[in-house]
């Protein structure tokens, strides 16, 4: 037997938006008023991601959909603090189009925290409204999910966000899959993600990284905690800095996962192998890498290097 179209309490349903909804869980819905006039949407629907987060109950899946277009500006640290534990948030328009609901940071502190285990981010759009945002997203509790989201990591010198996503200790099992992390013009991070706190499991995916990252010793990609059984594969990195540039970087000597089937790519002129994976002086992590793409030149100009076990082979 199928899965059923339309709602029972019982089964749970399929939603419109391609989206499976669990058994007995809730659904709220945020965007402009009448979009689906006198139904059970418009019934469920609310003005704010906190209003909407208060409607959910910790740990049942409770779903909120953000509806194409939904806007909200964020000008507060921990501005969600009405989420709770196993909230499934999920923006409702194609990936990276301009109808992505968008949550735009307008206070240099601003800041959404996913501090509750269980919780998943899909689908929406972040940007900054002011220069100088310090964070977009701090992950700290367990099992949580960031996917096919776009994160605006700023439009020019004078409007960027310092760090988009910072992985905080507590963080475990974090899954963060098919996102895109792009800024354009004189845009200048610090990092696109950092991992600050003791973490285990992370694994970041299938995303794509197109960015300025500051100074010769920031990574795309920075680890300066222990980081344990991590998994990072499968992305394009790109590192646009004009002189000396890093895709993923490590300071730590506790760290232990693999770094595979990455491609790597650089503007600047670079020793493609180090810039690649910096290991930042340190010889007694156990990270292990394996077929990354690393590279520096213009097609046509030279091969790419490939990095792995321990090994640079030109």
């Amino acid at each position: 037997m199928g899965l059923p179209i339309v709602g029972q309490k019982s089964l749970g349903f399929r939603t419109f938006f391609g989206t499976w909804v669990a058994p007995g869980a809730r659904v709220t819905f945020l965007g402009p008023a009448g979009v689906f006039e006198d139904t059970f949407t418009e019934n469920n629907r609310v003005g704010t991601l906190n209003a909407a987060a208060a409607r959910c109950r910790s740990g049942k899946g409770d779903t909120i959909f953000a509806l194409p277009g939904y806007t909200e500006d964020i000008n507060v640290a921990d501005f969600a603090t009405s989420l709770v534990a196993g909230t499934n948030l999920v923006g409702v328009a194609a990936p990276n189009s301009g109808l992505m609901p968008t949550l735009n940071f307008t206070a240099t502190t601003a800041t959404f925290l996913l501090d509750v285990a269980n919780c998943s981010i899909s689908g929406f759009k972040f940007t900054c409204g002011i220069d100088a945002v310090a964070n977009y997203v701090t992950v700290s509790a367990a099992g949580c999910s960031i996917n096919d989201c776009y994160f605006q990591t700023g439009t020019a010198a004078a409007l960027d966000v310092t760090i988009p996503l910072i992985v905080a200790a507590g963080a475990n099992d974090l899954r963060v899959q098919g996102n895109r992390f792009a800024g354009t013009g004189t845009a200048v991070n610090t990092n696109a993600i950092s991992v600050t706190g003791a973490v285990d499991g992370l694994n970041i995916s299938h995303n794509d990284f197109d960015i300025q990252a500051l100074g010769a010793t920031n990574g795309v990609i920075e680890f300066s905690a222990a980081a344990t059984q991590f998994r990072i594969s499968k992305n394009n990195i790109v590192n646009r800095r004009a002189t000396a540039a890093v895709a993923i970087r490590w300071t730590d000597v506790a760290l232990s996962g693999i770094i595979s089937e990455n491609n790597l790519a650089f503007l600047a002129d670079v020793t493609v192998a180090s810039a690649a994976l910096s290991a930042a002086g340190s010889t007694t992590h156990a990270v292990r890498a394996f077929d990354n793409l690393g590279h520096d030149e213009n097609i046509g100009s030279a091969i790419a290097t490939t990095i792995g076990a321990g090994a640079t082979i030109e």
